[in-house]
């Protein structure tokens, strides 16, 4: 699809398929397209944690060769295997120290993406397929080996992002069904959310505020062209007038009214997915600031790791939010919600980024890892924006991993779009995974406060697996109740 600018970064949108890309104008960007293969680790096969041999942790010393990680002397005793849940940090990892990204930043990978970690909760349908009952089921990449909605992100430093946006209905499916041509991305924070000059596509001077719209569309630079060939086209109308040419009166009229036709089409297209973008975004509240009159933070931001998402709208009504990896802190990776109605996903969540070579992991040494989640809890037709803190014990040695959540705080809005939050320590979350012979854990989780079990699914990302990330989905016994979510975190 066609390149979509921001003043903040540039997103592109496209699709797989050649006749797609053909069709709308090219993928755009830097890079080849994609392919359906994932080109990351599989989510079956060698890295499963089922295999794990569980190697002892030898005792590391302070200047072993541990694909570059530097282990602190230490004499460990206390992690076990078989007990991953009480995994402590006793060995600590050199810190990787790296900068602060900068607000404008954003992740590249030349990995693949749609075989990270991914959770979706569909809604169920009648027998004959025609009708929703109300309920909804979860399906993760751990049990499923399914994939996810996004297919590439990769990118030149301080150029533009890519999403190939690909949707895999059903598991080890290999059919493209994106097939909307029209797109928006809008960064929407605290302070307000991006926007565009909208004066050219209407012959109004650049620069004027007045004329600023919401986000950039993929069909923005398409408009402002057919503008200027329809004011060209009704000048070569006006001369085939006064010359009298019947053919040419005829041929001009007919180039006009086709340009019209399609300037108009597009014309109406864009306020509508603009105001879908903006109608979600007046529905997130996490990042909101506070309602003064409940003193809650008297009108200041939640939490600034979370106060940013970038918002991708299609004309076909999917939807993406990713988590602005700058406002978390983060240089590799980041996790990415969606809504894909036509493959009846409510709610799905993906992990993204540029994963950790297999090879490049620590092989002795524990780490901590500090982040951030964002979630829903859903319930019948109601739905919660849940989030929390991460925090994520590892043993590379044990090729463990000790995973909990704490800080569980819901946010809604008041009726003047004040964000009101309401601590809730019943959906903090416990739980645990191994890894074996790739770059994926895979585990259990629960909030046992909640009566809510599922899986865990993480990656390491970056360089000396500076980063993990990944998703998790959970169910109640009768499964009228689900918590499904992305996290990220960062090592220490």
């Amino acid at each position: 699809m066609s390149a979509i600018n921001t003043k903040i970064k540039t997103i592109i949108l496209t699709a797989i398929s050649a006749a797609i890309l053909s069709a709308c104008g090219g993928g755009g960007g830097s890079g080849g397209a994609s392919t359906l293969s994932t080109g990351s680790t599989s989510t079956s096969g060698n890295g499963s944690p089922a295999k794990n041999s569980s190697p002892s942790n030898a005792t590391p010393s302070a200047t072993n060769n541990n694909n570059g990680n530097t282990v602190a002397a230490a004499t460990p005793s206390h992690n076990r295997a078989d007990n991953l849940a009480d995994l402590i940090d006793e060995a600590p990892l050199e810190a990787v120290n790296g900068a602060t990204p900068l607000h404008t930043s954003f992740i590249s990978s030349a990995t693949a993406q749609q075989g990270n970690p991914n959770a979706q909760l569909r809604l169920t349908r009648t027998a004959d397929g025609k009708e929703y009952t109300g309920d909804f089921y979860l399906t993760d990449s751990k049990e499923n080996n399914q994939n996810g909605l996004i297919s590439s992100l990769d990118f030149k430093n301080n150029d533009e992002v890519k999403l190939d946006g690909v949707v895999i209905a059903n598991q080890n499916a290999a059919q493209v069904n994106w097939t909307t041509p029209y797109s928006l991305i809008m960064k929407v924070f605290s302070g307000g959310n991006t926007k565009s000059d909208g004066g050219p596509q209407n012959g109004k001077i650049s620069g004027d505020s007045k004329n600023f719209i919401n986000g950039r569309a993929s069909i923005d630079e398409k408009i402002t062209e057919l503008y200027t060939q329809i004011e060209t086209a009704k000048e070569t109308l006006k001369q085939a007038k006064e010359k009298g040419d019947a053919d040419a009166i005829a041929k001009a009229q007919a180039k006009l009214d086709e340009l019209n036709d399609l300037y108009g089409r597009l014309r109406d297209a864009r306020p509508a997915i603009a105001a879908e973008a903006k109608s979600l975004a007046d529905k997130l509240a996490y990042f909101r600031k506070g309602n003064l009159v409940a003193g809650d933070g008297k009108h200041l931001v939640f939490d600034k790791r979370f106060d940013g998402v970038y918002i991708i709208q299609f004309t076909d009504g999917t939807q993406i939010v990713m988590h602005d990896p700058a406002a978390a802190g983060w240089a590799y990776q980041t996790f990415a919600y969606y809504f894909d109605p036509k493959n009846d996903v409510a709610f799905g969540y993906q992990s993204l980024g540029d994963e950790t070579k297999f090879t490049d992991l620590p092989e002795k040494g524990t780490a901590t890892y500090n982040g951030l989640t964002t979630a829903y809890v859903v319930k019948g037709d109601q739905s919660r924006q849940l989030t929390a803190d991460v925090k994520a014990i590892v043993d590379f040695g044990l090729k463990g991993v000790r995973f909990e959540t704490a800080n569980s705080q819901f946010h809604s809005l008041d009726a003047n779009g004040r964000r009101v939050s309401e601590a809730d320590a019943k959906y903090d979350m416990k739980g645990t995974a191994k890894w074996e012979n790739g770059n994926l854990f895979l585990g259990s989780v629960e909030a046992a406060a909640a009566g809510l079990k599922g899986n865990l699914s993480g990656k390491f990302y970056g360089a000396k697996a500076a980063e993990i990330g990944g998703t998790y989905g959970l169910k109640n016994q009768d499964g009228s109740e689900h918590l499904i979510g992305g996290y990220g975190a960062k090592r220490q």
